[in-house]
């Protein structure tokens, strides 16, 4: 069995569809019997209070990010288990920053990045069936923000693909190609 721990690290603006192509990704490797763990990333940090860099430091030399500690935790389960495949999903703008502590949490492993785009349209009405209450509209106004940043970055390295009128079994499908899982 290989060893070596690969990671399929899924971006995308908030409202791409980064979860919903996750969760195929994760089906269809099922259905091929292929071992994974599926991990989001917003799932990570989602503690209060936030521990303090004292904190951190007091667990684990070095740690700047809750998210590296909390990752570390899941994957030494996992990996104890034998898996060696992990598809993690987030919002990830600064992606070298989030390989550091996706890294710090599992050395061992190689990343490929794929990175979701889509349309103002398509992200206004995805949200739109996902976000409710007074705080829709400033999510909204965020994710264009992300997409815009996110799309004036270099993506030379990564698998990029437009979700605009594709389906998450689609989407899977490229990505497990593109990342020669299957």
């Amino acid at each position: 069995m290989n060893q070596q721990v690969e990671i399929l690290l899924i971006t995308g603006p908030a409202g791409v569809g980064k979860s919903t192509v996750s969760w195929e990704v994760g089906a269809q490797l099922a259905a091929k019997e292929i071992a994974h763990a599926i991990v989001e990333t917003d799932e990570l940090d989602r503690v209060f209070p936030k521990p303090s860099a004292e904190e951190l430091e007091a667990l684990r030399p070095g740690t700047r990010d809750i998210s590296s500690l909390t990752l570390a935790g899941i994957w030494s389960t996992y990996h104890a288990l034998g898996h060696r495949r992990l598809i993690m999903s987030g919002v990830m703008v600064h992606v070298g920053f989030d390989r550091r502590w996706i890294l710090a949490a599992i050395p061992d492993a190689t990343i490929k990045v794929v990175r979701l785009m889509g349309n103002e349209a398509t992200i206004t009405e995805r949200l739109a069936r996902r976000e409710t209450g007074s705080g829709a509209e400033a999510q909204v106004q965020r994710s264009l923000g992300q997409a815009q940043r996110i799309a004036s970055q270099d993506a030379s390295e990564f698998l990029v693909l437009q979700t605009d009128g594709k389906s998450p079994q689609e989407l899977a499908a490229l990505i497990l190609q593109g990342s020669g899982w299957v």
